[in-house]
């Protein structure tokens, strides 16, 4: 089969490969239909945890249902479904509790070691590990390209909505407005009096504010001034970092209010900050690290949400490329001339 191959920092090629089979009786292999390009696939590009030479890449797909293990009970060859990024037991005491991402066997497709060595989604074909767990049914007349995004980005951003405890009233400012920062936008707007997107990319800022959110380019303006002008000198009552760097976290620090929620949804690995704990003490913060998503308890509420049309994921998609140009794809998207990739085998 062909998919998306490593070959090294900034330096992926599609490649024939060996097609993946059955391991456990509990696998599945998916024909993928449609994958996409995350901002996390871009922590391998650029080396921050990179997989080995000739790994395939890649962990958002939807596709259908191929063959299956002798112990799958909920899923049969034919079914359409979205696959979880984060590939989860499903029987340990964390999954038990709703908290996949924190599974005693806890796997991340196309990460490489860093994963748990499974293969990637940007590619013809994906062996899913505890499928009757890891796969979803897609809803019949609901388009690949719109469920696609509830195996990843678009749970995501219903994940940090609801961590954030969004109260009726409340101001919402979203640091990034990249695709994971643009769904946790449009997951807060419901709720939230209004909802702040700041960045430095136009384009981004652009597409949030067609959704309703509140524009803010942090190139032009001071962050903490103009969310203290929306909201007559208090700060935000949530923010939600959704861009992963000491920066972004700082400046959700600064903009948040006494007594407000920062919610840390930006992937980190080494980073380190400085961290004045008098100062988060004495102002009543409550700072929530996110860490992964925990698709599996919130996919099945993103995808009914998506299915009734309260929430899209069309207005993010820049880019529709088959996967032989999926190079290209990542250039488009490393270099900010894409807001989300998708790619079809």
């Amino acid at each position: 089969m062909r998919a998306v191959v490593y070959r090294g920092i900034e330096r992926v090629e599609v490649a024939e490969v060996p097609d993946p089979v059955l391991v456990e009786p509990s696998d599945a292999i998916v024909r993928v239909g449609l994958t996409a390009i995350c901002g996390s696939d871009l922590h391998l590009y650029h080396g921050k945890a990179p997989p080995a030479p000739g790994d395939t890449i890649g962990h958002e797909a939807i596709g259908v249902v191929d063959a299956v293990g002798s112990s799958v009970k909920r899923f049969a060859p034919g079914d359409r479904v979205v696959v979880s990024f984060d590939i989860a037991c499903g029987d340990c005491w964390f999954c038990r509790k709703g908290q996949t991402q924190l599974c005693e066997d806890f796997g991340f497709l196309g990460y490489g070691v860093f994963g748990g060595s499974l293969g990637g989604a940007q590619a013809e074909l994906l062996r899913v590990p505890v499928a009757d767990v890891n796969l979803l049914a897609v809803p019949d007349g609901l388009e690949d390209d719109r469920a696609l995004f509830v195996g990843d980005a678009l749970t995501t951003g219903v994940y940090a909505a609801g961590l954030a405890e969004i109260r009726d009233g409340d101001v919402v400012a979203i640091v990034g407005a990249g695709p994971v920062g643009f769904f946790c936008a449009q997951a807060a707007l419901p709720s939230a009096a209004s909802v702040l997107a700041l960045d430095l990319d136009p384009s981004r800022l652009s597409i949030a504010e067609r959704i309703g959110a509140i524009p803010v380019d942090v190139s032009a303006r001071n962050a903490q001034t103009a969310v203290d002008e929306h909201t007559q000198g208090r700060g935000a009552d949530v923010v939600i970092e959704a861009v992963g760097t000491p920066a972004a976290f700082e400046r959700s620090v600064d903009i948040v209010r006494r007594g407000g929620t920062v919610v840390v949804m930006g992937v980190y690995t080494s980073e380190v900050v400085q961290a004045q704990i008098g100062v988060w003490w004495v102002r009543a913060l409550q700072i929530r690290f996110a860490g992964t998503t925990p698709v599996h308890a919130w996919w099945k509420h993103a995808m009914a949400e998506v299915e009734a049309g309260r929430l899209d994921p069309l207005p993010i998609v820049s880019h529709r490329l088959p996967l032989d140009e999926a190079a290209h794809g990542y250039e488009l998207f490393d270099t900010k001339q894409a807001t989300k990739v998708l790619l079809t085998p």
